[in-house]
């Protein structure tokens, strides 16, 4: 019996060990084909049925998915994303002054926006900058890698996990602004200067933006990018009124799906279907098969109960288990064990978002950057790349965010 129960961790296992490969036989395996092959075996094992693997595909992470990649492909198709960039950073010329900004820019707007929505939105314009400014891609792709994980700590709709740890408070965004806004730009501070040394050292150069090639490619198709980001903006923050009002809340697919709306039915819908990015879904749905034979192995689960006291506990048990079971599962199941104290849910808030910076699977935003960023021409990130960066960035994360917690705990 136990040992049908390593049958999907060894699954797993494969995985991992194709993503972090991804060359066999002169064959590159790509990331949606690793997850493909994961899910194949859990049917074929046994692991799981067809039934339970149907069952176990998220709608609603789908929709939102598919929403939100037909408004990115809508932006970078009309040019309205590049000009946009040009617009709000032409004059700056300090090429730490212009990343920095540029950096924070996209960690509030995560908090705001979700932080997998500006990780679509945002991988073909870092792109497309390494190609025309001449900069490392690895440096801009980690840039927002880390950006959006980071910003989306400090509110209870930055990402999905912490909308599910909001739920069980009665004042989520008091206590994650008490707790996690100022330690999260800390991090945000220190993650982009660090990020720096590591690829530019104590380096500065000028950086001429006024003489990108950045206008509105497709008038058209601009203006209904520009609605649906607003209509994006005004349903998001209403579902977050009618939550805490009213006890109403709608699917997040359903919004993204509306929002998207206008594109649908723009006369360049066609250039905009060519630039879909279907691989990224097909990525999802492999890996919610994957993730739910993991699950249902039963594995992780006696890990789980034996971290449950303090927030340190708390903080690395979330960091290390998100890689495996992936951070939303991994929340979805531990909230269930955890004592619902604010600083208990702030911590694992914390800690699960986080999990991002550790390794490429800790975070679905991960998966959306490197698979968009191959799709628009790019090199995108290794496994080992990632890593090599994101495990000392997350320690440090992890220690600011425990050092406040505690403190801001000793202080109520």
């Amino acid at each position: 019996m136990y040992i049908l129960k390593l049958i999907p961790i060894v699954i797993l296992a494969i995985v991992y060990s194709l993503i972090i490969k991804r060359r066999i036989f002169n064959y590159n395996i790509e990331i949606w084909v690793a997850m493909g092959i994961g899910a194949f075996l859990m049917l074929a094992t046994g692991s799981i049925t067809p039934l339970q693997a149907l069952y176990s595909i998220n709608l609603h992470v789908i929709a939102y998915l598919v929403g939100m990649l037909i408004i990115g492909a809508a932006l970078y198709e009309s040019g309205f994303l590049g000009y946009l960039f040009k617009s709000l950073f032409e004059k700056e010329h300090k090429f730490s002054n212009l990343f920095f900004k540029l950096f924070m820019l996209i960690g509030l707007a995560s908090s705001i926006l979700m932080n997998d929505t500006i990780a679509v939105i945002m991988t073909p314009l870092m792109v497309d900058l390494g190609k025309k400014l001449k900069l490392d891609e690895k440096f801009l792709l980690l840039l927002l890698a880390f950006g959006i994980t980071v910003g989306s700590v400090m509110t209870p709709i930055g990402n999905p996990q912490n909308l599910i740890i909001g739920l069980q408070m009665d004042n989520p965004f008091y206590y994650f602004g008490k707790y996690l806004i100022i330690p999260t730009i800390v991090n945000l501070v220190l993650s982009f200067y660090l990020l720096k040394m590591f690829f530019y050292k104590k380096r500065d150069f000028k950086i001429e933006v006024k003489n990108l090639e950045y206008d509105i490619k497709d008038k058209a198709l601009a203006s209904r990018s520009k609605i649906s980001l607003v209509l994006l903006l005004f349903l998001s923050f209403l579902n977050v009124i009618l939550y805490f009002m009213f006890r109403i809340t709608f699917s997040l697919g359903l919004i993204a799906l509306l929002s998207a709306l206008p594109v649908l039915f723009s006369s360049s819908i066609k250039k905009v279907i060519k630039r879909f990015d279907w691989k990224t879904i097909a990525f999802f749905v492999f890996m919610f098969i994957v993730m739910q034979g993991v699950f249902d192995s039963g594995f992780f689960q006696s890990f789980i109960l034996s971290f449950l006291k303090t927030p340190v506990e708390i903080m690395f048990a979330s960091i290390i288990l998100s890689q495996f079971l992936s951070n939303v599962p991994f929340v979805d199941l531990f909230i269930k064990f955890v004592a619902h104290t604010p600083v208990n849910l702030v911590t694992l808030a914390a800690g699960s978002t986080i999990a991002g910076n550790f390794l490429l699977l800790g975070a679905a935003s991960n998966i959306i950057i490197i698979q968009t960023a191959e799709a628009h021409g790019g090199k995108g990130l290794s496994f080992i790349d990632f890593a090599k960066y994101g495990t000392l960035i997350t320690v440090i994360n992890a220690v600011i965010y425990l050092f406040f917690i505690y403190i801001f705990a000793f202080l109520a």
